[in-house]
């Protein structure tokens, strides 16, 4: 009995060790998840894809950068957030066409209602 109870202790241990930052911050997203989500949401082509793939893979390392410096004023870090969803958002219109731009509105309307239903 108590070498299973250990055996389980482990299992958990190694389980929680190999848990991802990301998991840590809220479950976040891969950019290659969210890049296939705008792409099924707008109908991105092969090239908008790759060109949305990259921005989002600058800004989860920007993002990741930002947890990572230290930073203890949370205010400042969600602020700071904030400015990179924008700039992210607006390099992603960037990309698209006027009917992609309508539905990418809808897109962060419902985006911005998950988050609200997180908190």
């Amino acid at each position: 009995m108590k070498y299973h109870m250990f055996a389980l202790f482990i299992a958990v241990l190694l389980i929680a060790c190999q848990a991802s930052p990301a998991a840590a911050q809220g479950m976040q997203i891969s950019p290659e998840q969210r890049t296939q989500r705008l792409k099924d949401s707008l109908a991105l082509s092969d090239t908008q894809t790759k060109d949305v793939l990259k921005i989002y893979q600058v800004m989860d390392t920007r993002r990741q950068e930002l947890f990572s410096s230290g930073t203890e004023d949370r205010e400042a870090r969600m602020q700071a957030m904030r400015s990179l969803r924008d700039s992210t958002d607006a390099r992603i219109e960037a990309l698209l066409t006027p009917k992609q731009k309508t539905k990418f509105e809808e897109f962060k309307k419902q985006r911005a209602q998950r988050a609200q239903g997180m908190r």
